[in-house]
C-alpha cells in the first residue's frame, strides 16, 4: 500500500508499506480557526484517471452542519428528528460555547445571507482543488464545488451581492430566468454532449450544464417564503428549525446551460413538476448528464398540504435532438422506488431521488460496459443509481435505501435489501461506466435501533453492478495489515473513477485519522480526512463480503459513549434527517 499524509499546506511525508492492500492518499486538515470543519470531498475529475493523477475538490466550513444539507434540495433537511431527545437537542444545540459544532448557527448564517439582521453572513465555505485553495470567482463569496469537468469548476456559490445562491462553470455565472432578489441556480454537473437524432443524421454537438434555477417565488407566492428563509429574526427554535422549510424561497426547475451560462433553458418545462398545489414549494435539479444527454435527478410531488409536504421523486430527463442546436426533454419518474413498497406507497416511502448514470451501457455480466450508439434513443442500458428513504420503521430504523435502474429494461434493484443486518441503510453516490457503485452504508456488525436511539457508524463501501459482489473499503485497505499500521475509517465514498488501462479504479472519500490503536478500537480522538484509494483489477474481480481486515473482525461493537465531535462530523443523510414538528 501506498500511503501519502498531505495538509493543506502541502505534502508532510510519504510512507511505503506492503503492497498487499489498495492504494490510499490521505489529505489532512490544518484547521488553523476555532470553528473550521472539514476537509469534505464533494467532486472528483475522473477524466485523469488514465495518468493517475487524479484531481479533486474538498471543502471546510465554517459551521458544522451536516456536508448534504442543501437549502436547494429540501429533501435533504425536511424531516422530523428520529434520534434521542437528547442527541437531537445535541445536534440543534451544539456542544462548544459558540455552538459552531450546532446546527442552529448555521440557519442563523443563512438568515443573514440577504438580510442585515444581527450582523452579516458570513463565507460557510472554503473551497480546494487538490489541496490549493480556490480563490472565489467575482461572483460567490462561499463556494460549492460540486463537479469538475477536467480543469473546470462546476458548483454554486452565494454572493456579497445579495444574491443567495448563483451557479457557475469555471468563471461563468449560470443565469436563471427568475431574477427577483438575484434569483436562484445550482449547477451539479457537466458533460460534452455529442448525439444524433434516432433514424436521422441531425446531431447535437455541445457542452451542457446542468442543475436548478429560479422559475417564479416558491408555490408563485410573493416574498414571504424567500424573507423567512433569507431575512427575518433568528429564533432559537429546534422544533421548527428557525422556519427552514420555508427555503429555498423559490420554485426551482431542472435546467441546463451551455458554456456562455445565459439564461437557463429546463429540462421539465418552466412550470411542469411532476405535480403541483397549493402548499409545497416545487424543486425539480439535474444531478447528471451523460454524454448523450441524458440526465437524472428528482422533482417534487406534493403529497401533504402543508409548505414542506413535497415529496422529491427520482426522474430521468430523457432527449429528443430537435436541430443541431437544440435538445428537447420529456421527463418520467422512475417509479419503482416508490410503488415497491406497496399500495400506500406514499405512506412508507418518503423520498427518492436519482443521483448518477452511466455514459456506457450495460450488456452482461461477464463483459465490460459498451459505448452507446450515440442516438437519442431510450433503448439502451443506461444504468442510474439512486437512493430511497423510508417514512415507516425498517429494521428498527428509518432507512435509507441505494437503488439500480436500467433504462431500457426499467429493471430495478436493491443491493442490499436482502441484508438487513449488514446494511439496514445504504446510499449512493457515483457509478462509474463500468458499473462500479460508491457509497455508504451501515457499518459491519452495526446493529442498534436508530429510531429514539442513536445514529449508526456508516462505512463507505464498493458495489460491481454487473457481479453484484461488494465489499467495505475499510476490508480493502486493512487486509494483511499489523493492527499497529491500521489507523483510517472510511465513512462517506464519493466519487469513482473509470477504470485504466490496466482496470484499475481510484475511489475518493471522506474518512476519520485515528492516531492510535486505542483510539482506532473505540472511536475517539480522530481527525476528518479525505482518502483516495486506488483499487486494482483483481481486487475488484475478488470483492469478499466477509471482513478482510483482522482488527474489525475481532472488534467489539457495543457503545463506550458517544462524543459531539463524531455526531456532527460523520456526514450521513440518513441519519441527520429532520422534519419539522409544529
Amino acid at each position: 500500500m501506498l500511503l501519502k499524509k498531505t495538509k493543506l499546506a502541502g505534502i508532510i511525508s510519504l510512507v511505503l508499506c506492503t503492497t498487499a492492500v489498495a492504494s490510499t492518499t490521505a489529505i489532512v486538515v490544518d484547521s488553523s480557526g476555532a470553528h473550521d470543519f472539514g476537509p469534505y470531498v464533494s467532486a472528483m475529475d475522473t477524466s485523469s484517471a488514465a495518468t493517475g493523477t487524479m484531481t479533486s475538490a474538498t471543502y471546510t466550513q465554517k459551521y458544522a452542519q451536516q456536508f448534504s444539507y442543501d437549502i436547494g434540495a429540501p429533501w435533504t433537511y425536511n424531516e422530523y428528528c428520529v434520534s434521542d431527545s437528547d442527541v437531537c437537542k445535541m445536534f440543534w444545540n451544539g456542544s462548544k460555547t459558540d455552538n459552531s459544532d450546532g446546527l442552529f448557527v448555521w440557519r442563523r448564517n443563512i438568515l443573514n445571507t440577504y438580510g442585515d439582521y444581527n450582523g452579516s453572513y458570513e463565507s460557510e465555505t472554503t473551497s480546494s482543488v487538490n489541496t490549493i485553495e480556490v480563490s472565489p470567482a467575482s461572483l460567490p463569496l462561499s463556494r460549492k464545488i460540486t463537479a469538475l469537468d477536467g480543469a473546470v469548476e462546476v458548483g454554486y456559490g452565494t454572493s456579497a451581492g445579495k444574491i443567495v445562491r448563483r451557479g457557475y462553470y469555471g468563471t461563468t455565472s449560470l443565469l436563471p430566468e427568475f431574477t427577483e432578489n438575484g434569483g436562484f441556480s445550482s449547477a451539479y454537473d457537466a458533460a460534452d454532449i455529442n448525439v444524433t437524432k434516432s433514424g436521422t443524421s441531425t446531431t447535437f454537438n455541445n457542452k451542457l450544464i446542468v442543475g436548478q434555477a429560479s422559475v417564479q417565488w416558491s408555490n408563485a407566492d410573493d416574498t414571504g417564503r424567500f424573507n423567512r428563509c433569507f431575512n427575518s429574526a433568528a429564533n432559537d427554535s429546534r422544533t421548527d428549525y428557525d422556519q427552514l422549510y420555508n427555503c429555498p424561497g423559490f420554485d426551482l426547475q431542472a435546467s441546463f446551460w451551455d458554456e456562455t451560462g445565459i439564461t437557463a433553458s429546463y429540462l421539465t418545462g418552466k412550470t411542469n413538476w411532476l405535480s403541483t398545489g397549493s402548499y409545497a414549494t416545487f424543486i425539480a435539479n439535474a444531478y447528471a448528464i451523460n454524454t448523450s444527454g441524458f440526465a437524472v435527478g428528482f422533482s417534487t410531488q406534493q403529497i401533504y398540504q402543508s409548505t414542506s409536504g413535497g415529496r422529491a421523486r427520482a426522474t430521468i430527463f430523457k432527449p429528443t435532438v430537435e436541430s443541431a442546436d437544440v435538445l428537447s426533454y420529456m421527463m418520467t419518474e422512475i417509479t419503482k422506488p416508490k410503488t415497491d413498497a406497496g399500495g400506500d406507497y406514499n405512506e412508507i416511502i418518503r423520498d427518492t431521488v436519482a443521483i448518477d448514470i452511466t455514459d456506457k451501457v450495460y450488456v452482461s455480466a461477464s463483459s465490460s460496459f459498451a459505448t452507446a450508439d450515440g442516438t437519442d434513443s431510450d433503448s439502451q442500458a443506461f444504468i442510474v443509481v439512486g437512493n430511497r428513504t423510508y417514512n415507516q420503521l425498517q429494521n428498527r430504523s428509518y432507512a435509507t435505501e441505494f437503488f439500480t435502474y436500467d433504462v431500457k429494461t426499467q429493471e430495478t434493484r436493491y443491493p442490499f435489501k436482502t441484508n438487513p443486518i449488514k446494511g439496514a441503510s445504504s446510499q449512493v453516490s457515483k457509478i462509474n461506466n463500468d458499473g462500479i457503485v460508491v457509497g455508504w452504508r451501515d457499518d459491519r456488525g452495526e446493529t442498534s435501533p436508530t429510531a429514539q436511539g442513536s445514529p449508526r457508524f456508516q462505512s463507505a463501501f464498493i458495489y460491481d453492478y454487473k457481479t453484484k459482489k461488494s465489499a467495505y473499503l475499510d476490508d480493502l485497505y486493512c487486509k494483511g495489515m499489523d493492527d499497529s499500521d491500521v489507523k483510517y475509517r472510511f465513512s462517506n465514498a464519493i466519487s469513482i473513477s473509470d477504470p485504466d488501462a490496466n482496470g484499475n479504479v481510484v475511489v475518493v472519500s471522506n474518512a476519520f485519522d485515528y492516531k492510535n490503536i486505542d483510539n482506532y478500537k473505540n472511536r475517539l480522538g480522530s481527525t476528518p480526512v479525505v482518502l483516495t484509494m486506488t483499487i486494482s483489477a483483481d481486487e475488484l474481480a475478488n470483492l469478499s463480503t466477509t471482513s478482510q481486515c483482522p482488527i474489525n473482525t475481532e472488534e467489539n461493537y457495543s457503545r463506550s459513549g458517544g462524543s459531539m465531535n463524531w455526531f456532527i462530523l460523520l456526514p450521513t443523510m440518513l441519519l441527520l434527517f429532520r422534519r419539522f414538528k409544529r
